[in-house]
């Protein structure tokens, strides 16, 4: 797997929603095809396991001398076997190939992520989320010229009040 590739193509420039929506496909299906021929080296790397274990266990069966074993027994030559060269190199091998799979899985999964994380983009930019107000809204401005207009208008309807009381009591 190509960490830099695979760094890249991950990664989602907010700037160009559209541009990345248009490739997703392409990226996602990229590293779906990469972790398909991982499974298949899988596949393939397991079936080599047992053909190898499968003849160790003939040869032993014929020769067990050759492979430190006095008498042929089934748990001795299944730890002949297991302990034996050829089987050790061909078990690592698929264990690497495993590996290599569920890294790609793994980055299957991240690009899935990836499309869950568009479609959240571009909701957020529909609701105009990005959008930065024309003109820096000033709370604390703002509450006191209500505050004002507030005091004021009860101030007038004091006064108005206290008008009425005069050319009442004249």
């Amino acid at each position: 797997m190509d960490a830099s590739q695979f760094q890249q193509d991950k990664e989602i420039d907010p700037s160009q929603l559209d541009v990345e929506c248009v490739r997703q496909s392409d990226r996602f299906f990229h590293w779906s095809e990469m972790a398909v021929e991982a499974g298949y080296r899988v596949d393939r790397a397991k079936l080599k396991l047992d053909v190898t274990k499968a003849r160790l266990e003939m040869k032993c069966r014929q020769k067990p001398a050759n492979f430190g074993l006095i008498k042929a027994t089934e748990s001795g030559i299944e730890a002949a076997v297991l302990a034996h060269e050829d089987y050790y190199a061909t078990y690592r091998a698929w264990l690497d190939a495993k590996r290599e799979q569920k890294m790609l899985d793994a980055a299957v999964a991240s690009m899935e992520s990836k499309r869950r994380m568009l479609d959240n983009l571009i909701r957020l930019h529909g609701q105009q989320y990005f959008a930065g107000p024309s003109t820096p809204h000033d709370l604390v401005g703002s509450w006191k010229g209500y505050q004002e207009r507030l005091t004021t208008s009860i101030n007038d309807k004091q006064k108005s009040k206290a008008r009425l009381r005069k050319r009442r009591e004249q």
